[in-house]
């Protein structure tokens, strides 16, 4: 195997799939939330001028940036924003994953990280579960439709799933970063290997999902939770499908100095080789090319990605509660040219999530995203982190499905 780089469509909504869950006793489901949508507007917040600047404590403690006064009175960033509608998306719907499904199977914990819709249907999976969530297109609380495919408890580990996509009636869903021992001789006990992520190819049915493979990528991460964190697919003109992973960090790094270095986002460009030597089925995602995000996509790290048929592109922040919309070059009616593949920064824009009426940050764990339509937007939250990582007010919205509308 080469040596691995190291980093340092409009569719209707009509059914959803999701995959998480984590075992927990059984007790009775009550609804706690309701499903949000978003819309995404022509106007946004224009890319090239600077945004209002806080400090770390106040990013840490999810204060709203007091940044002036009126008559001695403090106002918010958001009293402050004279176009707050051409900055924020506009909330439409939100639901727990808790309060979709009638039966959760044991499940308690739905730490969701990526959401697609294949047909009118959405799916999702959980990086805490090895079931893939599928549910109604209107999206209604504790539904038949709504349903969890395949066993949530698969493996004893957790999934470590972070990315879905569909082609020619094959899901593929990718794991982030996992530990690839080298088999060689090591004297001091220490481990020997690298961080690679697995993409696995599973074939749906109603209720449980055939495992058809699983293929190694070839590009190399530094550890197990900074790598591949979104992927979208597209077909060459050959019909050979490129995956485009989205690193989680900037520079595809761990790297305290070169993670927080914003605006170095990457895109991994793969295609699959297979080796059948001895009839073994040996496979691997070679890396094409990698790829830079734009500057004005100044994040601290890159939660989701989508790119429609057309080549519209949301890339969303976990950190920052933003997304950036933009274009690229190089997709045209759903075919992938790798070698002229680029993003367009000339109309771009940053969207932030909503904020609630104290202008505090409460979409904070955004870790999917997905076109609707023209001016919507699906995602999905993961859970809050606690031992104090983030503000109370997290809790909100965290272990969502949501919707917004792009004013």
């Amino acid at each position: 195997m080469a040596s691995a780089p190291r980093g340092g469509e409009d569719v209707e909504s009509s059914s959803l799939t999701t995959t998480c869950g984590n075992p927990a006793s059984s007790r009775p489901l009550v609804l706690v939330g309701a499903i949000v949508i978003v819309v995404v507007g022509a106007s946004a917040l224009d890319s090239s001028r600077p945004r209002p600047s806080s400090s770390s404590f106040a990013a840490a403690k999810n204060l709203p940036y007091y940044l002036g006064k009126d008559r001695g009175v403090a106002r918010t960033e958001c009293e402050l924003d004279e176009n707050y509608s051409r900055h924020y998306l506009k909330r439409a719907y939100d639901l727990p994953f808790a309060a979709l499904f009638r039966d959760t199977r044991g499940q308690s914990k739905f730490e969701a990280s990526d959401v697609t819709i294949v047909n009118d249907t959405v799916y999702s999976v959980c990086d805490s579960s090895w079931a893939i969530s599928k549910f109604g297109r209107h999206l209604d609380p504790f539904s038949t439709e709504n349903v969890q495919i395949g066993d949530p408890n698969r493996e004893e580990d957790e999934s470590g799933y972070e990315a879905i996509l569909e082609f020619d009636g094959l899901f593929y869903v990718v794991r982030e970063s996992v530990y690839h021992a080298d088999h060689a001789e090591n004297t001091k006990g220490k481990r020997s290997g690298d961080f690679h992520a697995v993409i696995e190819e599973l074939r749906l049915t109603d209720d449980d999902y055939a495992f058809v493979r699983e293929c190694q990528c070839e590009f190399a991460f530094l550890g197990n939770s900074k790598g591949f964190e979104g992927a979208v697919g597209f077909p060459d003109v050959h019909g050979d499908l490129h995956i485009l992973g989205l690193c989680e960090g900037n520079h595809c790094s761990e790297e305290e100095e070169k993670k927080k270095d914003v605006g170095n986002g990457r895109v991994v460009i793969m295609k699959k080789r297979h080796d059948d030597d001895d009839g073994a089925d040996g496979c691997l995602w070679e890396t094409v090319r990698v790829v830079r995000i734009p500057e004005s996509a100044a994040f601290l790290d890159y939660s989701a990605i989508d790119i429609t048929s057309s080549g519209r592109v949301a890339i969303t922040s976990q950190e920052d509660s933003s997304v950036w919309l933009g274009h690229t070059v190089g997709i045209s009616d759903g075919v992938i040219d790798p070698n002229a593949f680029e993003f367009n920064d000339v109309k771009s824009s940053v969207w932030r999530f909503p904020r609630d009426g104290g202008c505090h940050t409460i979409y904070c764990n955004i870790e999917g995203i997905h076109f609707i339509n023209d001016e919507m937007l699906m995602a999905v939250s993961d859970k809050m982190k606690g031992k104090g990582k983030q503000d109370f007010r997290c809790q909100e919205k965290d272990q969502s499905i949501h919707a917004f509308v792009i004013p």
